[in-house]
């Protein structure tokens, strides 16, 4: 079993423990995306619904979160790795997930933003308010490029309401938007709409971090 499959190594590792995932002299083995969900038993569904999600939202958002397009399959695959720790540690997946991804890198992606799929999956989950923020400066994340750390907030940011957006696994989808001064509104369709608009507000704590614009989700109204 390689160290990174030992759901006890995390804690055996000291630098681990301390979010600090990249180890000296540290090599790691690119994996295509297929080799990561097999080997990782990736809910297939949820993840294509994120990234689904994840690429419309990533669209409709441009002109405020000013990625370039060729982030696009950035985004994507983000979205599509995020949950990748939840069968090495379901309570803490975000964690493991970013310590397999650091190990075994989705292989499509250029070397230099492999790591932003490690911290997308590490920021994807639990509140992302400045505390956090705070302390994710004090790990390696603060090592990368400020453009590549930029880049990676933007990304988690994004891939944290497509992820709330499937929450329920009910297949709601984004409807119609409303784009003001400062605020963008989004309807949420389907029969799990409440819900994962409940939970989108609450993921876009990331968001409202860094940009001033305001999103905000209600569920489709019934005529």
């Amino acid at each position: 079993m390689c160290p990174i499959d030992d759901p006890e190594w995390k804690h055996k590792n000291p630098r681990l423990r301390n979010n600090n995932p990249v180890r000296k002299n540290f090599v790691p083995e690119p994996l295509s995306l297929e080799s990561l969900y097999s080997k990782y038993g990736i809910e297939r569904s949820h993840a294509d619904n994120v990234a689904r999600n994840a690429l419309e939202l990533f669209d409709l958002l441009a002109p405020i979160h000013g990625l370039d397009l060729k982030y696009r399959q950035l985004m994507e695959i983000a979205a599509l790795v995020h949950d990748t720790g939840i069968s090495t540690d379901l309570d803490q997946h975000h964690k493991a997930g970013r310590d397999i991804l650091f190990r075994y890198p989705p292989a499509e992606l250029p070397e230099q933003l492999r790591p932003v799929v490690a911290w997308a999956a590490f920021l994807h989950r639990k509140k992302a308010g400045e505390k956090k923020l705070e302390k994710l400066r004090k790990t390696s994340f603060a090592e990368m490029p400020e453009e590549i750390q930029d880049i990676t907030l933007k990304v988690a940011a994004l891939l944290r309401i497509a992820d709330a957006l499937d929450y329920s696994r009910l297949e709601s989808r984004l409807g119609s938007s409303k784009f003001g001064k400062k605020a963008v509104v989004f309807e949420i369709k389907g029969p799990g709409a409440v819900i994962d608009a409940e939970r989108m507000a609450k993921k876009g704590d990331l968001w409202h971090l860094l940009f001033d614009t305001k999103l905000e989700f209600r569920p489709e109204s019934k005529k």
